[in-house]
């Protein structure tokens, strides 16, 4: 597989420099290879796009660029100029070409241009000769990439495309409007991200990813959003990769995960990608071995399977009056005295369990006290009614 790594790709959240240094140094410990830089919260990449970044971050990614090169890992900034991009406007595709210009100057060599989460038509006062978005997406990334390899013969663009998942059609996604004129005109070297059948899919396989695949000859990079949570930040997933036929995946340009943003989580999951990539299997035995240099309290891997996937139940007894017994000292031991970088990302969600734990097991009706205490009023008096 030709492309693995990190996408810093989510909302509500962004790395430090020194952050992004350390998951490159990772990435580089696991022997996987990309750095996609396109953080939601940089107002520079998306909202504000056609203003020009400070100086400053440019001397910042510029040695970002430099370190993760050193690394033997490839730092891929992305921009995503959909929200206000105009297709007949010179003057915007002028502020988008210098943008990517820049990177050019700071010997970056590989780009990503993001065209997510918009709405699937042409924009209002598109202009003549454009009869689809996805023909005017497909036109963009020629004239870009024609423009850009004159300067640098070596450029790599890579793609995401506003359809990037079965999700967004009606019907087979070979047959929509949008995938069959952006199949026509792209050139063939730029892959395209693209997340399964969902956007979060349950399974990822030859099924699923088929149609797709043919379409763009597998020319495909998997934007991985299994570990993804900041469309339920009050929840939080650890485990291994489940639902992703390995052989489907290797068939394909490339995979990377868009995960937490919490830094030494993303460093864990990383290592458990590797442990999926790698085809040492979906079991617990596999996991352990994938997270054994992070030092995990006992307490932290008794609760694991709580923290499993968003697509595992825990049995009805998971949380047991057994399971809090031999854990009595669960909030000192493990909320309060555990030294390791993890306790500080995971305590919500660590005291959410032992919350939900202590609800399910203790008499609701006679301590109303107790949940006037710990949730919120409109919640309190549902669960007191409950």
């Amino acid at each position: 597989m030709e492309f693995t790594g990190y996408i810093e790709g989510y909302f509500g959240r962004t790395l430090t420099w020194p952050q992004r240094r350390g998951i490159i140094d990772q990435l580089a410990r696991l022997g996987m290879n990309r750095y996609l830089y396109a953080p939601k919260e940089d107002p520079y990449h998306r909202v504000r796009w056609k203003e020009s970044y400070p100086a400053d971050w440019h001397d910042e990614l510029s040695n970002l660029a430099s370190h993760a090169a050193r690394q033997g890992v490839t730092l891929v900034p992305a921009l995503a100029p959909g929200l206000s991009y105009s297709y007949s406007s010179e003057s915007d595709y002028a502020v988008l070409l210098a943008k990517f210009r820049s990177y050019l100057e700071m010997g970056i060599t590989e780009l990503a241009l993001l065209m997510d989460d918009l709405p699937i038509s042409l924009p209002p006062g598109s202009g003549d000769g454009l009869k689809s978005l996805g023909h005017s997406h497909g036109r963009l990334l020629r004239r870009l990439q024609d423009d850009l390899r004159s300067e640098s013969p070596s450029i790599q663009i890579w793609f995401c495309p506003t359809v990037y998942s079965d999700h967004f059609v009606d019907g087979e996604v070979s047959e929509c409007e949008y995938i069959l004129d952006l199949a026509g005109e792209i050139p063939p070297d730029i892959p395209i991200f693209w997340t399964g059948n969902d956007v979060i899919p349950p399974t990822i396989d030859g099924q699923s990813m088929g149609r797709i695949a043919d379409a763009f000859q597998n020319n495909i990079i998997i934007w991985e959003n299994y570990y993804a949570n900041d469309y339920c930040p009050s929840r939080l997933f650890i485990g291994p990769i489940i639902g992703r036929d390995l052989n489907t995946v290797n068939s394909l340009r490339g995979y990377m995960i868009n995960p937490t943003g919490l830094y030494e989580t993303d460093r864990l999951l990383l290592s458990v990608t590797r442990s999926f990539l790698d085809g040492r299997g979906e079991g617990r035995a596999a996991w352990e071995g994938a997270v054994e240099d992070f030092e995990l309290h006992p307490y932290a891997l008794a609760v694991a399977e709580y923290f499993w996937s968003p697509f595992t139940q825990v049995p009805e007894d998971f949380i047991s009056p057994e399971l809090m017994n031999a854990m009595e000292d669960f909030y000192d031991a493990l909320i309060v005295k555990w030294q390791n970088p993890l306790r500080l990302e995971w305590f919500p969600y660590l005291y959410g369990f032992m919350l939900e734990a202590q609800y399910l097991l203790f008499d609701k009706a006679s301590d109303h006290l107790w949940i006037d205490r710990h949730f919120p009023a409109v919640i309190a008096e549902k669960l007191k009614k409950d």
